[in-house]
């Protein structure tokens, strides 16, 4: 686990040891973490180190999208305001009925990397949601977690104005192809979230997956999107039939997905394509 510094008042977990990216925002009287990644005791060290440093404790923990490898660490911050969108909780809770079952949370474990990773897992759920937009502000400090849709219906970032700092989750994922084939995944909304991501007064860019940034790589991203959405629309006026198209669209250029997801391309196209063609 590396830890980096991006400012003063601003923590981030990239190098994939917690698999989602995580991070801490200090304020004037407390510190905000965004997302609990899937490594317990990582976790756990991390929030650990930063209020031993700031001399502050967590508050609260923001959600950004409702996948395990965001969420798994919940546990962590049970003491504080867990924080996501009405949408996102609403997946989380359908996600802790039918899918995180005991018997998938030790296949989980059995399949994570570092077998300790997920012992004691619990499903933590939010204790707080917002419909669209939720502010948070400490002294002159403001936090901003915002719902855009796009990687799924329920994708928020978070945004501090004053540290121009931003954290995208899982609506970027820098230098590698996204996952685009949830259920409730939307390219549109997703070109539209990428666009106000762009201009927010923001020097770092914290993605879901991948190092922290600048506005570089969503702007590659964007077009990439663009480019996609755009020729799909075209060839569908076309009525070209849905196996042309993919095979079109997966001809533009952009980042592979990383080794071991190499479905995750052809599955979001398909996502992608059906949600033009509705």
């Amino acid at each position: 686990m590396s830890i980096e510094k991006i400012k003063d008042n601003v923590y981030a977990i990239t190098d994939g040891s917690t698999r989602g990216n995580v991070a801490a925002y200090v304020l004037p009287s407390q510190v905000v973490f965004v997302d609990s990644g899937m490594h317990i005791p990582l976790m756990k060290k991390f929030r650990e180190q930063i209020e031993q440093e700031t001399g502050k404790k967590a508050s609260v923990l923001f959600i950004t999208h409702a996948h395990g490898d965001h969420v798994f660490g919940n546990q962590i911050f049970e003491d504080c305001q867990i924080i996501t969108s009405e949408l996102t909780h609403k997946a989380m809770v359908d996600s802790k009925q039918n899918n995180w079952t005991p018997e998938a949370l030790e296949e989980w474990k059995k399949n994570s990397e570092d077998p300790k990773a997920l012992d004691g897992l619990k499903i933590v759920l939010a204790n707080k949601t917002f419909a669209d937009e939720y502010e948070l502000i400490d002294g002159d400090v403001k936090v901003i977690i915002k719902r855009t849709g796009g990687h799924t219906e329920g994708s928020s970032y978070v945004y501090c104005p004053n540290y121009k700092v931003m954290f995208a989750g899982d609506n970027l994922f820098n230098h590698s192809f996204p996952w685009g084939g949830t259920p409730t995944s939307d390219p549109v909304k997703w070109a539209e979230a990428i666009d106000e991501y762009l201009s927010l007064d923001a020097e770092h860019y914290i993605p879901g997956h991948g190092s922290i940034s600048g506005k570089e790589p969503l702007e590659e991203f964007l077009e990439y999107l663009n480019k996609v959405i755009a020729l799909m629309k075209d060839m569908i006026a076309e009525e070209k039939t849905e196996e042309e198209i993919i095979k079109k669209a997966d001809k533009i250029e952009y980042y592979p997905p990383k080794e071991g997801r190499e479905q995750w391309k052809k599955l979001s196209l398909k996502k992608w394509y059906e949600v033009l063609n509705s």
